[in-house]
Parts: structure tokens; C-alpha cells; sequence
């Protein structure tokens, strides 16, 4: 008979939920957890083991290299996906190295879409020279340009969930 895993499960929710503005909700019909209103991870109960899906940008290349298991969603690792089988709670450390970066990233990094004009390419390298601790990313979609901002380092006393929010002001506003 195959475990259950439902100390580990219990053992992983827990954590999540330690950590910092992650709830849990519900999204595809079963458990979700969210930083703020973003989802980014969730659990799959299978037959004897767990799968861990988080999000984390484009950064999966670097998870992997980090957390032993770790790989792409089979279905989802080019939108920045990855999953971690728990078989066992030897698998747990993985698991919360995972849910770590994971979480990491979601509180480095914000995306915001913009018009998709040649104000906003002037604009978004403006705010490359205005915040010289964040990474920006533009990508053009038929109408709109999505930005993804990277916190790099953070100076003095502002967090990044700060900075984010004053590059996507001073990007919305310009």
C-alpha cells in the first residue's frame, strides 16, 4: 500500500502559510496559495506521492540547478512553472528550498502591462536609469508591452515590494 503523504502535505501547507502575505485559496478545483493575489503554487496529491508546482518567472533554469528534482511542468515550464515529486519526507527539504525561492521571486518581482508605444520603450529606460537596483524586461504583444521588474539590490531601508511598486507608478505615470 502506497503512503498517503499526509504529514508531509500538512508539513508543506504549513510553511506556505508561514510565509510572508501568502493565503490560501482555491484555484483548478483544489488548494492554492497566493502572494497577495497572485497565484503561485499548489499541491497535487497523487497515488504515494505529491507534486509541488511553483512559479518563478523566468528563473527556472537557476531553480533547477538549486533543488534536487526540481524540473520544468511538463505543460507549463516556458511560462516559468516548475515541478518537485515528493515521494517521502526525505523530499521535504527540496520542497521547502523550492517554496523559498519560489516565494522569493514572487516578492522580487512584478509584472505590469503597458501601451504598447515608443513613449513606453523611452519610458521604461528612463526607469532603468531611475532605478538602477531593478532589472527590466519589455516584451511586445500586438497592443501592449508587458514589463517585468526584477529587484537585484535593494538600498537603505526600502523593501523591494516598495520599489516595485514606485517603479510601476513612476512607469504608469510618465
Amino acid at each position: 500500500m502506497q503512503p498517503s503523504l499526509t504529514k508531509e502535505y500538512i508539513h508543506l501547507r504549513r510553511d506556505l502559510l508561514r510565509l510572508d502575505s501568502v493565503s490560501a485559496g482555491e484555484k483548478f478545483g483544489g488548494e492554492a496559495f497566493f502572494f497577495g493575489r497572485r497565484f503561485f503554487c499548489h499541491i497535487h496529491r497523487g497515488d504515494g506521492f505529491l507534486f509541488l508546482e511553483t512559479f518563478v518567472w523566468n528563473n527556472v533554469d537557476k531553480v533547477m540547478k538549486s533543488v534536487h528534482g526540481a524540473m520544468p511542468h511538463p505543460q507549463y515550464g516556458g511560462y516559468g512553472w516548475v515541478r518537485l515529486k515528493v515521494s517521502s519526507s526525505d523530499d521535504l527539504a527540496n520542497a521547502r528550498r523550492l517554496i523559498e525561492m519560489s516565494h522569493d521571486y514572487m516578492v522580487r518581482t512584478k509584472r505590469i502591462s503597458l501601451p504598447r508605444t515608443e513613449e513606453t520603450k523611452g519610458m521604461v529606460k528612463g526607469a532603468k536609469v531611475r532605478f538602477p537596483g531593478i532589472h527590466f524586461e519589455a516584451k511586445d504583444s500586438l497592443r501592449r508591452t508587458q514589463v517585468i521588474m526584477e529587484v537585484q539590490r535593494v538600498s537603505g531601508s526600502v523593501q523591494p515590494g516598495e520599489l516595485l511598486n514606485q517603479a510601476a507608478l513612476f512607469l504608469r505615470k510618465s
